[in-house]
């Protein structure tokens, strides 16, 4: 087929609802403007989710339409959703028609639905992202329309409407996962580059039960094993973490800049990661949630984990992420409703005493990392705008 050339490069991008639609579509659009400095690139999202806030933040153009989540169970306000959707596909012709795009990019959420039909039916070419193996709602009713479905693992193909137009790419991340440096991202946290180091953290709201079964088996893992100790607790699970490091009989107190250290240095507990890459660049072992975005981060990095499937989203996405990782031989699976202290700290000990355990993890972990998956998807929403269906 003969591709045509972008005359004027517009592209509409679209995702919302959370961070793992958000932060693949923030990803592609940087990329297209690496590819393309002129180019016009537009988000449409909701009005009221994340994406009003980060999409502004990160210096793109951002038009907000009128749209919510599905519940699950059919009850009155499913109806008010369901005149929503109808609105925000409206306004979403009237986006399209107007800004008149080479290609619209869809990252799913809620969000990406509107605008990723209205450009179907206006016949702009369509190019899906999906993050988890199972592919969410939207993008299974959207696989139907899009030119090309770029997929984060293979397992996602079967779910697909269409899956001969599916392209393999990964899970789009930030290029400072990679590029952190280890000694460096150790001196900013205090730490010592040379000792091993496991980092626990539940998301950007933490995870309560990863909190205390972590908290209680540290003082046996800090005094069995010469390792430093991470956790990133939730800004609102702070102060009752602390609490409990205090029942454990653990010397950590709140230093000036209001994150729980240790006399030695060894164990830091605090609020929030700011600075994940360089947090990432530090650990030798992660204990964390199972979202699309943690893992492609993991595996770009090359960290082990323990991963602990958060029991509470649709469709349970999360364990079957953690299922994929734990097949391929890069993680370890924990169910949230088993997580207790004496199921961690055999876990953590079993890896901790075994160096070349958890080298093997780590190399497998690398390998199935795919830190190039946004210039992959930019390849895809060129090849869209050029007139080119799913490979090459």
């Amino acid at each position: 087929m003969r591709m045509k050339k972008i005359a004027r490069k517009r592209f509409l991008l679209a995702g919302g609802g959370t961070g793992g639609h958000i932060y693949p579509a923030l990803s592609i659009g940087r990329e297209l403007l690496a590819r393309y400095p002129d180019a016009d690139i537009l988000f449409v999202g909701g009005k009221r989710g994340l994406e009003s806030d980060l999409v502004p933040k990160a210096g793109f153009k951002f038009r907000a339409i009128t749209v919510s989540g599905f519940e699950r169970r059919f009850s009155l306000d499913t109806l008010a959703t369901a005149g929503r959707a109808v609105a925000g596909l409206f306004q979403s012709i009237a986006i399209v028609r107007k800004f008149r795009p080479n290609a619209a990019v869809g990252t799913g959420g809620y969000a990406s639905g509107p605008a990723m039909l209205a450009a179907a039916m206006l016949g702009v070419p369509v190019v899906i992202h999906e993050q988890n193996v199972v592919p969410g709602a939207t993008n299974r009713l959207l696989s139907r329309w899009a030119q090309t479905v770029a997929v984060s693992w293979e397992e996602s193909k079967k779910y697909l409407a269409r899956p001969e137009r599916s392209v393999l790419t990964g899970n789009p991340i930030r290029p400072e996962i990679v590029t952190a440096e280890r000694e460096e991202s150790a001196a900013s946290f205090g730490l010592d580059p040379r000792r091993p180091t496991v980092l626990a953290f539940g998301g950007s709201q933490g995870a309560r039960r990863i909190n205390t079964a972590f908290i209680e088996t540290l003082p046996s893992l800090a005094a069995q094993y010469n390792a430093q100790f991470m956790l990133a607790t939730g800004s609102d699970k702070f102060e009752e973490s602390m609490d409990l490091v205090s029942g454990s009989g653990l010397r950590v107190s709140i230093s000036s800049d209001g994150i729980g250290r240790s006399d030695s240095g060894d164990i830091i507990i605090m609020p929030y990661i700011y600075n994940m890459p360089k947090a990432l660049a530090c650990a030798d072992l992660a204990i964390c949630r199972a979202g699309a975005i943690t893992i492609a981060e993991l595996a770009a990095r090359g960290v082990p984990a323990l991963l602990v499937p958060h029991p509470h989203v649709p469709d349970n996405v999360q364990e079957k992420n953690a299922r994929a990782m734990e097949a391929r031989g890069a993680a370890r699976v924990i169910l949230d409703a088993e997580l207790d202290s004496t199921v961690l700290e055999s876990e953590v000990g079993s890896l901790l005493s075994s160096e070349r355990a958890l080298r093997g993890m780590a190399e497998i972990a690398r390998s199935s990392g795919r830190p190039d998956a946004a210039r992959k998807v930019a390849d895809c929403v060129i090849r869209a705008a050029q007139g080119v269906s799913g490979k090459v």
